[in-house]
């Protein structure tokens, strides 16, 4: 393994060169996350305004928005790309030398972020909440420059529910209601507003024949929060493997609910269904439902609910300079 002063070396050996501008080669991280999808960074940057003069003190802010409509919980933040260059100034660091946010409720040992949704009867808009980090910039010789590219992330904990009704009737029963020109009971259909889309499409009303009815419904799933989804929690977010080979990230578990009288077919789906979603590509299940209207009378109608409960990130990277201090400050890109 190299050590983390060879790392180091290797870092800043291109800073030899004079007069010139020297970026950190490495990914950017942007979730966009839409509003109405869970959890919004709103705003991510530095106190300072432009450039950043070398040895300056530094504090970082991050603001988050529960855009959704079910409570965030389990937050946390961290700061990726400045502890192997930059320099510590807050008072809390990991024993792995990651520097904590100031406040202790943003802390990933902690864990303690927790933001309410929108209530539109009250009239109030999803809960927000501040991270924020302390650093001092590194240091730079005359007549160059240090691009650095901090991301920050935000990991929460969410639901996702949504909840179908279908309507059963005989054929007879539907023939009678055209023949008086009445329509179908209202069906409802309702879903949350979360980064993990759970979407229930079957035809209705469901035709019975006899005592027993059976019908198919399509579920489709799709991350549009724009993060990375993982299993279970927020905590779970930090690391990839666990739960067996590599797959805490980009997977959870869905739970699909039926009322009395309707079943799964176990050849179709179990139930508790492991989904894989990586990035926005969507996944789709097929699931045949057994329904037993042995005792039914006339019209009924059931609900079909999907839930799943699991860990949430999302990702913001910025640019920046640091200038030595006897530097003319540039623009920041």
């Amino acid at each position: 393994m190299v050590s983390k002063k060879y790392m180091l070396l290797a870092l800043f050996l291109p800073l030899l060169i004079s007069g010139c501008t020297i970026p950190f080669i490495g990914p950017t991280f942007n979730s966009n996350t839409p509003e109405g999808t869970g959890v919004v960074i709103k705003d991510f940057g530095p106190d300072i305004q432009g450039d950043i003069n070398s040895g300056e003190k530094v504090t970082f802010a991050l603001r988050v928005k529960n855009t959704g409509s079910v409570t965030a919980e389990k937050g946390f933040a961290e700061l990726i790309g400045l502890d192997y260059v930059w320099k510590a100034a807050g008072l809390r660091q990991s024993n792995l030398g990651e520097l904590f946010p100031n406040e202790n409720n943003c802390a990933y040992d902690i864990r303690n972020i927790n933001l309410l949704p929108e209530d539109n009867e009250a009239g109030t808009t999803g809960e927000e909440t501040v991270c924020t980090w302390t650093y001092t910039a590194p240091t730079v010789s005359p007549g160059i420059a240090i691009t650095s590219t901090p991301r920050v992330r935000f990991y929460y904990t969410y639901h996702s529910t949504t909840i179908k009704t279908i309507t059963m009737l005989s054929r007879e029963e539907l023939i009678n209601l055209q023949n008086q020109g009445k329509g179908l009971p209202v069906e409802s259909y309702t879903a949350t507003k979360s980064p993990i889309s759970l979407e229930i499409a079957s035809a209705s009303p469901v035709k019975i024949y006899g005592n027993q009815a059976e019908f198919p419904i399509i579920i489709t799933i799709k991350n549009v929060g724009g993060g990375t989804v993982c299993y279970k929690e927020s905590f779970n977010c930090k690391k990839p493997g666990g739960i067996s080979e590599n797959d805490n990230w980009n997977w959870f578990m869905l739970r699909i609910n039926l009322p009395e009288g309707l079943t799964l077919d176990a050849a179709s789906c179990a139930g508790d269904e492991k989904i894989y979603l990586v990035g926005s590509s969507p996944q789709t299940l097929s699931c045949k439902i057994i329904a037993d209207v042995s005792k039914q009378v006339g019209i009924s109608q059931k609900n079909i609910e999907l839930a799943a409960t699991y860990g949430y990130a999302i990702d913001k990277t910025i640019s920046l300079n640091v200038v030595p201090s006897n530097m003319p400050g540039s623009s920041k890109k």
